[in-house]
């Protein structure tokens, strides 16, 4: 939790001495500032995998974009009887050291059964994200390539370094 506290302060600190001497506001209405996408991700064979991950992010100048996100994931090994679901809830910031360059935090939350061989027993896993990426504007919508190292991953941990996300944007005045 320290690191992540420390990484947050360090970016809000990095973004505050690149707006020092400009009085803009964030250009364009609150709208055209709310972002949307997200990504899905699917797989089929001995383990099936389907992933839904909605983001919704608000521009807040031009280096700021904090947001909030969900998870579904489902999970079923063609061995195993059952399939196994996994909800979740993330919070993240991006800051843009360069239009289209970011630096990228985040904080998940998922809940759900992720031992097969005790379906029923569910629990939460917390875990903490930081990297970067690069993103490419297409009008009012981008797509975004992110690397993220899982930084505390708890005793059930899910993750393996590095975690490389492939997803889009619309609005939130997409570069």
């Amino acid at each position: 939790m320290r690191s992540l506290l420390f990484f947050f302060l360090l970016l809000f600190s990095f973004c505050e001495l690149k707006s020092q001497g400009t009085n803009e506001p964030p250009s364009g209405s609150w709208t055209e500032r709310l972002g949307f996408g997200g990504n899905v991700g699917l797989r089929f064979g001995d383990v099936t995998y389907f992933e839904a991950s909605p983001i919704v992010g608000y521009r807040l100048g031009p280096f700021l974009m904090p947001g909030v996100g969900g998870s579904y994931r489902f999970y079923k090994d063609r061995y195993m009887n059952q399939g196994i679901n996994i909800w979740g809830a993330s919070a993240w910031i991006r800051a843009y050291p360069l239009p289209m360059i970011f630096a990228y935090a985040e904080h998940e939350e998922l809940y759900g059964s992720f031992d097969y061989y005790r379906p029923n027993v569910k629990y939460f896993i917390g875990t903490n994200f930081v990297g970067g990426g690069y993103t490419q504007g297409m009008g009012n919508a981008s797509t975004y390539v992110m690397v993220l190292f899982a930084i505390n991953q708890e005793q059930y941990g899910i993750y393996t370094n590095p975690i490389i996300r492939v997803g889009f944007m619309i609005g939130g005045n997409a570069e």
